[in-house]
Formats: structure tokens, sequence, C-alpha cells
């Protein structure tokens, strides 16, 4: 049978009439307009994975790219204060149409390399209110530079129920039925204006698999003398494979070779919590260079996780509170400029076996009216008996499109 990885990401946006405004600010890199776009995404995947990290001691698993996909989609309708805080956060250029055509261009340059061996899929939509006063302009340009689909529904007159129904038909179609109800009763809501979707969707077998007649269980550290027996893949092979005094790090391909896994595993003395700490996603990227092919022999757990966050709280705390606040500016969408953010909903979903990965993830943001080469050395050994982070990225660019961590295998939920 088949293993495969497949992940989809779908950007929910919920504005709503809130009254609490946050003044937090969060001071970011000068230099982001210089930055590549895969390294601005990556900065703010590891942003959002310390902070989600800190709340949830378990395992975990979220999905930056389609999350900035679909913020992207929205950051195109945002003005003034509102943009400049979006910018900052997210690490985005100036919005105006040459962002989004850069932005367009990135993203299909990924998208095509996962096309050629039928490994990533990526699917965006709008559900606009049918008679609001949308500023068209605003459609064309995701239509333009994100391939988005529009629907127009009637959360007024209509019974929400059958468009949620509708939203989560798409969302389940566009990740092979693995998130059925990313939208959950009651989110929609009378004053509810636009909802943005993005889906992704990958699928691939490893480059190298495990053998399975070679799974074992062992015990898996959670923390000092507390362990658990769970089962673990087997494999030794020349492999990208880095280690300093902090962690380990190892590159594990799908086929193709165009998408891998990377694992970092702390050392004994340390943990993901103060690795996070210690260490900026732009210094794990500067770790990747140092990578080498080297005779590695690898005990990896096999787990499945599913994961669920509001990620409203963490975004106005990275710094972008006036897009949730009734100061929030998003007159690039409507002609009033009566919309915020009040919800960021995010779902994902992973399994990794002996043969690839199988995972789907879903994001969401709904809007409402403010009124409410090999050398001779020891072989290495990559035993990841203890909690450890791992992403998933293309190779070309280093961008990374999936990233987690796992505390306890044993636990496997979904």
């Amino acid at each position: 049978m088949k293993k495969y990885i497949l992940f989809s990401t779908a950007l929910f946006m919920l504005l709503v009439a809130c009254k609490t405004q946050m003044e937090n600010t969060t001071q970011t890199s000068n230099n982001i307009q210089q930055m590549p776009r895969s390294l601005q995404n990556n900065m703010y995947a590891f942003d959002v994975f310390k902070i989600l990290s800190q709340e949830n001691s378990g395992n975990m698993i979220l999905s930056p790219f389609s999350i900035s996909t679909a913020l992207a989609m929205t950051y195109a309708g945002a003005k003034e204060k509102t943009a400049d805080q979006m910018q900052k956060t997210l690490y985005f250029n100036e919005n105006n149409e040459s962002f989004h055509k850069e932005f367009s261009e990135w993203k299909e340059q990924i998208l095509a390399l996962g096309s050629e061996n039928d490994q990533l899929q990526s699917a965006n939509s709008l559900w606009a209110q049918k008679d609001f006063h949308f500023v068209e302009d605003y459609f064309q340009l995701i239509e333009q530079y994100y391939q988005s689909s529009l629907y127009r529904v009637d959360y007024k007159n209509t019974d929400r129920e059958i468009i949620r129904n509708e939203i989560n038909d798409w969302v389940a179609g566009k990740t092979n039925d693995l998130i059925r109800e990313l939208i959950k009763p009651g989110v929609l809501v009378e004053d509810t204006r636009l909802v943005l979707i993005n889906a992704i969707y990958f699928l691939s077998q490893w480059k190298i698999a495990f053998d399975s007649n070679s799974t074992r269980e062992d015990k898996f550290y959670v923390e000092n003398d507390n362990s658990v027996k769970v089962p673990f893949m087997y494999m030794k092979d020349v492999l990208n494979y880095f280690e300093n005094e902090q962690m380990q790090l190892l590159e594990m391909e799908y086929e193709g070779s165009d998408f891998s896994m990377v694992a970092v595993l702390p050392s004994e003395s340390s943990s993901i919590q103060q690795l996070l700490d210690e260490t900026q996603g732009e210094e794990f990227w500067n770790l990747l260079e140092k990578m080498e092919m080297q005779e590695a022999e690898v005990l990896f757990p096999s787990f499945r996780t599913r994961s669920s966050f509001d990620l409203e709280e963490v975004l106005s705390s990275m710094g972008m509170p006036l897009a949730f606040s009734n100061k929030a500016d998003f007159s690039g969408m409507t002609q009033e400029n009566d919309l915020k953010i009040d919800k960021v909903i995010h779902e994902a979903y992973i399994d990794v076996n002996e043969e690839g990965t199988e995972a789907a993830a879903s994001t969401a943001v709904v809007m409402i009216r403010k009124t409410s080469t090999i050398d001779q050395e020891p072989i290495k050994v990559f035993r990841a008996d203890r909690p450890f982070i791992y992403f998933i990225k293309e190779n070309k660019s280093n961008t990374i499109l999936f990233l987690g961590k796992v505390t306890d295998p044993s636990k496997k939920d979904g």
C-alpha cells in the first residue's frame, strides 16, 4: 500500500465586532525588504512556532506556508497602520501589487516542483457576502495572483449551516477528506462577510524507505527518566547530516528530491524550548548549509499528530493587534472600511511511517462587520528517542511548508 504525505491548510478569517484593542508591538529586522521570500516565510514560521510551542507542551504540527498564503490574501486588503503591522509581523514586503506578484511567483515555483511528481497542490477560495460593498479590484487581484475561486453566499438570509457545510466540503475535498470540519457550528454568524480559504496538499513517499521488517519497539524518553515504549523505524544509509554541541540535524528526502523532512534533535542536556529560545530561524538556515552527506544509522519513531489552534491572540501579541480591533483598516477590501479580524483557526494532521508521511492542515480567518560527499569517518547515529523538532521543506529555496515537534510519539492523535 502506497503511503504518502498530504498536507492542507485553509485560512479562514472571521472579522467581528470587538471592543478590546491590544497595543503590543514587535521589533523586526530592518532588512525585511531585502530577504528572499523563502527566508521571510521561515523567519515567521519560527516566530509563531516558538510561541505555540511554549503554550502547547505536547505533540504539534502546523503549516506556516499555508498560513502565510492565506494571510497574504488578507494583507492585500489592508491599509495604513494595519498593513504596516501585518508587514512587520509576517515578514512581508510593502503592500502593493509588486509584492503580490512576487509572492505569487515564489508560491507557483514551489507548487510547480510539487506538480512534477504529483506531490503538491494548493487551492484558494473566497466566500463573500453577495450584497456587501466589496471593492471588486480586490477580488480581481486575488484571482490574478492567488488563482482564488470566488463564491457569493448569503450569510444573512440563508441557513448558515448550509454555507458552513459547503465550505467544509470544499476544504475536505482539497485535503483528501482529512480535515472534515474546519469551521465548527456557530462560527458563521449573521454579520459574517468574508471567509478566505487556502488549502495545500502534499503527497509523497520517502526517497529511501525505512525497512518495515527492522521496526522495533524501544524507549522514547518523554522527559528525564519518564519513558514510553513506541515503534522505532530503522535505516542505515548515506544522508545529509550535521551536529554540534546543541543539536543533531538529519535530512530525509522524499521521492524526486524536491522536498525533504529535516529532524532537529536537541542534545541530551538541552530541550526543544531551550533550542528555540537560543536559536533564531535564520540560524537554522545557516546550519542547513553546513550539512554534509555522511553514513548514518537512523532510529526514528513513527508518529501521528493532530493539532488545532486559535491564532488571533498569538498574531496580535506578535505585533499586529490593529487587524483585530475596531481601528482595523481593510479599506482595500470594502468601500466603507467596516471589517476586521476576529478569529484565525488552524488545524493540522500528520502520520509518519516507514514508507512516507500522510498529513493535512487547515487554517481559517472569518471577516464580519466591526459592529460586532562521504568521508571515512565513524558512522553517525541519529537516535530520536527524546523530544525533537521536524520540518518539511522545499529543497531549492529551503522554504518551510510544515513545522512540528514530537514530545510523545505514543500519543496517536486523530
